[in-house]
Parts: structure tokens; C-alpha cells; sequence
């Protein structure tokens, strides 16, 4: 909300300093994506001698992404440490920064005017866009409906989320909306990331992170 109000009463307050890279939100945003890491790390610790490989496996691959993520937020440290870009990344990160979500390809940062494949527009935005889709809004009703659907999901210990977090998304999309400039993919990322975090910490199946003994 507060973002919003910004955006709408004091938008070079709002670009300038709430959502500027290395700012509140983006450190947040980080914190947010560290502690979803942290726990897939620590439930596959402590459910290793309970839990099926594959489902270990598929948390500590998530805890991989998570930290992924939060290597890309920060370029990796670049700006805290302050090495140089690689060369590749000085041809084809569009900010001439080290990390992979800026890259663009049949342009790149030598040649502005060149629109070309850009990797955060169409991985870290469509794609996501239709993954988080269909990730709250279709993966829930199949694992209701579809026994086969909700083994699977179980077995990859995949968690979903429960009905007021597909609510409180669908509530920050709308809001996020009424930011009157390009940068609000800041606010969702960052209110995304918190409702991903707290529906990892009480998802509707719940259940399959119990410390309870697994056939093998």
C-alpha cells in the first residue's frame, strides 16, 4: 500500500528511492527469497532419514533456486564487492552488470536500439507470469480433484497454497496495477515473494512435511 501511495503522490520519490536497485524494497525482496531457501534447506535436512530421496532431492533444487534468485537480485554481490563485469556481460547485460536476467541477445548493451532476446522480458516475465499463474490457480484445483496429480506433486514436495494466499495474490496484482509507471514489477516481485514465503511455511499440503516415516 505504501508503494502505491508513493507512486501516486510522489512518483520521483517512489522510482528514485523506494523501489532503486539496492534499495528497501530489493533488500527485502532478498531477505524474502533467502528465508524460502533457508527452509527447503532445512526441511530437507531434518527430513532426510524420514522422506524418499527424490523428495529430498526436490528441496534442496528448490533451495538452489531461491538462492539463485537471490544472487540475481543483488548481481551476485557485484555492487557490494565491486568486480569488474566480465566481458560478456559488458556486451549483452543491458546494464552492464553481472547477473543473467538483464542479458539480451541480437542487441545487447553496445547496441540500445536493437530490441533482440530479452532474457528478463521473456523468461523472468511472461514465462514466470504464466508459471505463477498456473502455479496458484490451476495446481491447487488439480491437487484437489486429480489423486494422481496431488501424488506427484507430493512425491516433488512441491508446496501449494491455500486459498487466502491465491486471494492475497490476486489482491496485490490488482493493487499493483494502480501504479501509474513502468517500475511496478518491483512492488509485485517484492509482496510475491512474502506471500511465497508464508504460504511455504503453511501450504495446503502440509502434511508431506511431517516427520513421518515414508514406504521406501
Amino acid at each position: 500500500m505504501l508503494g502505491i501511495y508513493f507512486s501516486r503522490t510522489d512518483l520521483r520519490y517512489y522510482e528514485g528511492t523506494y523501489v532503486v536497485e539496492d534499495g528497501f524494497i530489493e533488500y527485502l525482496t532478498v531477505l524474502a527469497l533467502f528465508m524460502c531457501g533457508f527452509l527447503c534447506f532445512y526441511r530437507a535436512s531434518i527430513l532426510r532419514p524420514f522422506k524418499k530421496p527424490l523428495f529430498i532431492f526436490s528441496l534442496i533444487f528448490m533451495g538452489l533456486v531461491f538462492v539463485f534468485g537471490v544472487g540475481e537480485e543483488i548481481s551476485w554481490a557485484q555492487r557490494i564487492i565491486g568486480f569488474e563485469t566480465p566481458e560478456f556481460f559488458k556486451k549483452y547485460n543491458t546494464q552492464g552488470e553481472f547477473n543473467f536476467h538483464n542479458l539480451r541477445f541480437g542487441g545487447g548493451a553496445s547496441n540500445p536500439g536493437e530490441k533482440g532476446f530479452r532474457v528478463n522480458r521473456i523468461i523472468f516475465g511472461t514465462g514466470l507470469g504464466i508459471g505463477v499463474a498456473i502455479y496458484f490457480l490451476i495446481l491447487p484445483v488439480l491437487y484437489r480433484k486429480k489423486e494422481n496429480i496431488k501424488k506427484l506433486i507430493n512425491k516433488f514436495a512441491l508446496p501449494l497454497p491455500r486459498n487466502y494466499h491465491i486471494i492475497a495474490y490476486l489482491i496485490l496484482f490488482g493493487l499493483v496495477q494502480l501504479i501509474p509507471t513502468s517500475k511496478k514489477g518491483e512492488i509485485l516481485e517484492f509482496g510475491g515473494c512474502w506471500i511465497f514465503l508464508l504460504m511455504m511455511f503453511e501450504p495446503l499440503n502440509r502434511e508431506i512435511f511431517s516427520r513421518r516415516l515414508e514406504k521406501r
